[in-house]
């Protein structure tokens, strides 16, 4: 959002003094209650989520039943990133300071990634690592 507002030509010292916070979503579809089931999933494609090499994790995903029209998913929850301007933050922006700098900053303040609450949801056996990719994917 804060690059977006420089590209839109908003000055810097107005989106640090006016801005305080950012609110990210995306929807991802819930594994179906009626047909889930425990897994082993590609070592690789879960280190993506978790940033990390996950060894053998057992996960949860639905197999596709009348219920879920086969699908495996039913219903949707979001995934979140909250993004709150500190101060420090604010001086960053009216310094123009990188992209790469910001996030860090907001890392360093706790923010958490839509794909690291997505993780968590899919540890939680409420989503799959595939529907958390798809929506997290630049």
């Amino acid at each position: 959002a804060i690059t977006r507002l420089a590209d839109l030509h908003v000055e810097p010292y107005l989106i640090a003094a006016t801005l305080e916070g950012v609110l990210a979503q995306r929807l991802v579809r819930k594994i179906c209650p009626e047909c889930r089931e425990r897994y082993r999933p590609d070592p690789q494609a879960a280190a993506l989520l978790a940033h990390q090499p996950v060894g053998k994790i057992t996960l949860e995903r639905g197999r596709g039943c009348a219920a879920c029209r086969d699908t495996g998913y039913r219903g949707r929850t979001g995934l979140f990133e909250l993004l709150v301007i500190t101060d420090e933050l604010k001086q960053a922006i009216a310094r123009l300071e990188p992209l790469a700098q910001l996030r860090s900053l907001a890392r360093g303040d706790g923010m958490t990634t839509l794909r690291e609450d997505g993780w968590r949801k899919v540890q939680a056996g409420i989503t799959t690592v595939e529907e958390v990719l798809r929506v997290t994917e630049h």
